[in-house]
């Protein structure tokens, strides 16, 4: 048993789907939230700085006591995923990946995965993308260049859904039968997405196998709090503004 929080961090508000995951199973832990909203959006970085920004992001949630890290940012663990590993060996560093293997053994057959072009352009993604375009099952990156900073500065939903449509259109004549989330914050707008793809067209989001593998290695670890009440979530924004827990208490609970 151990009460320690765990530490989870993003580049802003798109990591609170997978806090919400991560408390729908885990709800005797505590957790602490970083969201880097001084430094979003990731995806218009290099790698060096996104490195560099995870392992700052990962000694500030030490010195709080985090005894595991959820890195709830498909772009920084992309990048970082392997380097903080090898700095951190003693600490469990859970990572989260582009569901596409659920969309393949669901049966699609030609499926755009939507991330930031810097999680596009990683070897780690194109990668995943080979090792399951297989049985049938085509996948397609495609980066989308300003979806995650327009979720970040509320854009409307009929921006969103405009903005989409022109994601989609180049896919449009060959069709296209599953939608993978590929970035924390794309589950926030599922709706708007699922309004532009259409409603024949399902979307897959990777939180809840995320949150599942923590539930599993937290308990292989012995790490799991048995504490018997209702865990809290401290919220710390590198921008020091309120946004954080706002939003999360407007669209996450």
């Amino acid at each position: 048993m151990n009460s320690s929080p765990i530490g989870v961090f993003d580049s802003g508000v798109g990591g609170l789907s997978l806090l919400r995951e991560l408390r729908r199973l885990l709800p005797n832990e505590d957790f602490i939230y970083y969201g880097d909203r001084a430094n979003a959006p990731y995806g218009a970085k290099t790698h060096g700085e996104i490195l560099e920004i995870s392992k700052g992001i990962v000694d500030v949630l030490l010195s709080r006591g985090a005894k595991a890290i959820v890195v709830a940012c498909n772009t920084a663990t992309a990048v970082a995923i392997e380097p903080l590993r090898a700095a951190y060996p003693n600490l469990p560093i859970i990572g989260i990946e582009p569901a596409v293997k659920p969309a393949r053994v669901a049966g699609c057959k030609r499926v755009l995965v939507l991330a930031t072009p810097v999680t596009v352009s990683e070897s780690r993604f194109a990668a995943l993308l080979r090792a399951n375009s297989r049985d049938g099952c085509e996948f397609i990156g495609v980066p989308c260049h300003d979806l995650a900073f327009m979720i970040e500065n509320d854009s409307t939903s009929e921006e969103i859904e405009e903005y989409l449509s022109s994601v989609f259109a180049p896919y449009r004549a060959d069709g296209f039968d599953g939608i993978v989330l590929g970035c924390t914050h794309y589950p926030l707008v599922k709706d708007e997405i699922t309004r532009a793809a259409g409603a024949d067209v399902r979307v897959f989001d990777g939180s809840d196998g995320t949150a599942r593998h923590t539930k599993a290695l937290l308990s292989e670890l012995s790490l799991d709090s048995w504490a018997r009440k209702i865990g809290t979530v401290e919220f710390i924004s590198s921008d020091g503004s309120d946004h954080l827990e706002r939003f999360y208490n407007k669209f996450c609970i």
